[in-house]
């Protein structure tokens, strides 16, 4: 019986030795001591492609500034512009002397001596057109006498006859001369206004083909 009390003594002996030694491994106080956890940033994730495939368009670049002005440099002054030449100046009645005038609107023919008049026909045929530039047309301005032929000639154009004749528009072959007539010398149209190819057809051919000379001024106007 006194062997019993001696193997409890050892065998608690064992354990109290067996509990110091794990209490040394531990920290102080007794206690484990906690595992250290290093905190990790969350996971980046690839934003998945929109249905079909193509991956969303980048961001717009920012456009870049405006290239900034050059400086003014000292260029030549630009010359003028060119001004148009001024037109000629219309022709007006000559200052004296005797001439023959011929107003185109009134359709009057006067003969002049200077700024008398001396004599004056009226009304008077003109061309149907005037100052359009044609071969049948009235063309206003200044010319002079430059052929005469007082006798009946045949009028192809209207198939008649004139007489007196006094020409002085060599371009368009304009000149003065009487009313159509028949082959006897007798009018058969007395018409008067615009009327005519581009001649002046007068009611007096007598006293104007008596007046006229060759070179005197014919100044027709509108």
């Amino acid at each position: 019986m006194a062997a019993r009390p001696k193997a409890l003594t050892l065998a608690a002996l064992v354990v109290i030795a067996l509990i110091a030694a794990a209490c040394d491994n531990g920290a102080p106080g007794g206690d484990a001591p906690a595992a250290s956890v290093t905190a990790q940033p969350p996971a980046t994730r690839t934003p998945a492609a929109p249905l079909g495939g193509k991956p969303a368009a980048p961001a717009p670049t920012p456009a870049p500034p405006p290239p900034a002005a050059p400086a003014p440099t000292d260029a030549p002054p630009l010359p003028p512009p060119i001004q148009p030449a001024p037109e000629p100046p219309v022709p007006g009645p000559p200052g004296g002397g005797r001439w023959i005038e011929v107003d185109v609107t009134a359709y009057v023919v006067r003969l002049m001596d200077g700024a008398t008049v001396l004599h004056e026909i009226a009304p008077v045929a003109v061309g149907v057109q005037v100052d359009t530039g044609e071969y049948l047309s009235t063309q206003t301005g200044l010319f002079a006498v430059n052929s005469k032929v007082e006798g009946l000639a045949y009028d192809a154009p209207y198939d008649t006859y004139i007489s007196h004749w006094v020409g002085f528009d060599a371009d368009k072959d304009n000149g003065f001369h009487s009313f159509l007539k028949d082959a006897s010398g007798a009018v058969v149209d007395p018409s008067t206004g615009r009327v005519s190819n581009g001649c002046i057809r007068t009611g007096d051919p007598e006293a104007l083909f008596a007046f006229a000379e060759i070179g005197m001024p014919v100044w027709v106007h509108p």
